[in-house]
């Protein structure tokens, strides 16, 4: 696990890695030499006006004190937070590579708001999922990894006590997306909040079974879990950092632990990796985690629906007729549109019980929407400009993009049922990420702010088959700025 720690002073026996613009090189502005020592100053200046030195990469620079690695970044002018994030996250291989156990990381060429992002980069960048990993022959050699990282910067210790914070959140979420299937269950994201209650004072969680399910009539739970031997659970976690007559706002986080498609089974390879299911509900416990851990002055509630959607004699079939929590009912197209049925009971649940001041709820719902927006934005569907613009707001804030689509009324059409009141997924090409954002608006009330985020273009990376992580900072953003 790496250790991060502030350092307010120069300390030249350990390697420094200090971040320059490419045209600060020719430049040599003051600023990248901040942290180094007079005998490192001289080391850089003397290699950068002597050697021409390439536009991008890490370049050792030898002292009579303890190296440079200058990590060469694009101009200035295109350097976003994302972009110093990312750079951030290449600093443990890096590291690794010049097998580097103690780091010193310096501002260099690093604005406050972009060095903050840098410092995350550095913090998730050593993230590893290894918990499955084999036990190594005890005769292997150890391995050489960067272990301590020392922040030099001028700022206040609060910054890293916010990244510490920021990183573990988005760590979380990772960690429950790439968790297998068969460990991570229903029962797996209780304990998960539970977790999160027991680290944090001023949260408090209880779990609806389905005992307590079926007196409530949460159809869309009950029935899309109905043919996996895990009992199916609604989550609830309330965390109490405003006055008690504030309404909370209301997260609500699909947690479908994995995804045969049901009757409607899944073919080819499209079943593969359906663990990711469940990354609306990581997605939002992470963000809640990092908004309780801060201590955000609002009244928050997350809910987290989770169901494993199974093939087996008991599973629920297409044709059949589910009756929702709010009463209406809904004849089932196709099995493999589970997720709305099971966040349409839990946002008619929180309008009923909790009265929302606003929601949002995220799912990776659709296949349609990667198509709609590809693998950099999430897209967003809302009833509410206001809402939407203080998520896109937070969005960029973080450089996560954000895409807003329309709740397109018309298309309502797509729904109409001859024996329910709505069907859960009409056939043929259509608009997918908008039908879907359009059935979930039939269990939210009207005065209700509600967005839905389809989350299901960026939570995972299929190339390197990890969770990415992404939305959770978009979401703890909003909490603390809505």
């Amino acid at each position: 696990m790496l250790s991060l720690s502030y350092l307010k002073k120069e300390n030249s026996k350990l390697p420094i890695l200090t971040p320059i613009f490419a045209d600060d090189i020719d430049a040599q502005r003051r600023k990248i030499f901040r942290g180094l020592s007079r005998a490192q100053k001289r080391a850089v200046r003397s290699v950068i006006s002597k050697h021409p030195i390439a536009k991008s990469g890490i370049v050792p620079v030898y002292s009579g004190d303890g190296v440079v690695l200058l990590q060469i970044l694009e101009k200035n002018a295109k350097v976003t937070t994302r972009e110093a994030r990312e750079a951030g996250e290449k600093v443990f291989s890096l590291a690794n590579n010049f097998k580097i156990t103690s780091l010193i990381v310096a501002p260099g060429s690093l604005d406050k708001n972009r060095f903050a992002a840098f410092e995350e980069g550095v913090a998730l960048g050593s993230y590893e999922f290894l918990e499955f990993k084999g036990k190594k022959k005890p005769d292997a050699e150890p391995e050489t990894k960067l272990s301590e990282v020392h922040i030099f910067v001028e700022g206040a210790k609060k910054n890293l006590d916010s990244v510490s914070v920021t990183s573990t959140g988005i760590k979380l979420a990772k960690d429950i997306i790439n968790t297998p299937p068969s460990e991570a269950t229903p029962e797996y994201m209780t304990k998960m909040a539970e977790e999160v209650a027991a680290e944090i004072s001023s949260v408090t969680v209880k779990t609806l079974l389905e005992k307590d399910l079926e007196k409530l009539g949460c159809g869309g739970i009950l029935g899309v879990g109905r043919g996996s031997k895990y009992e199916s659970r609604l989550i609830i976690l309330e965390y109490t950092g405003g006055k008690k007559s504030e309404q909370p706002l209301v997260l609500v986080g699909k947690g479908v632990t994995f995804d045969t498609g049901g009757n409607n089974i899944k073919t080819g390879g499209h079943m593969r990796w359906m663990k990711q299911d469940l990354g609306g509900a990581a997605t939002m416990l992470g963000a809640f985690y990092i908004a309780a851990k801060s201590g955000v002055a609002k009244n928050i509630t997350l809910l987290i629906p989770s169901v494993e959607n199974m093939v087996s004699r008991d599973a629920y079939f297409p044709d059949d007729i589910l009756r929702m929590y709010n009463g209406m009912t809904v004849e089932v197209h196709n099995t493999d549109a589970e997720g709305r049925l099971i966040l349409a009971d839990a946002l008619a649940y929180a309008e009923d019980k909790i009265k929302p001041r606003a929601m949002v709820d995220a799912a990776t719902l659709t296949g349609a929407c990667a198509y709609a927006v590809g693998n950099d934005f999430a897209a967003g569907l809302t009833n509410n400009q206001r809402l939407f613009d203080s998520l896109k707001r937070a969005s960029e804030a973080v450089d996560e993009p954000l895409w807003q689509l329309p709740l397109h009324q018309r298309y309502n059409e797509m729904l109409k049922s001859k024996t329910a009141d709505i069907v859960n997924c009409s056939s043929g090409l259509k608009p997918g990420t908008i039908e879907g954002a359009l059935f979930l608006q039939n269990f939210v009330h009207e005065k209700t702010p509600w967005c839905h985020l389809d989350i299901a273009s960026v939570t995972f990376d299929e190339k390197v088959g990890l969770a990415t992580g992404r939305t959770v900072r978009t979401i703890a953003k909003f909490l603390e700025t809505y």
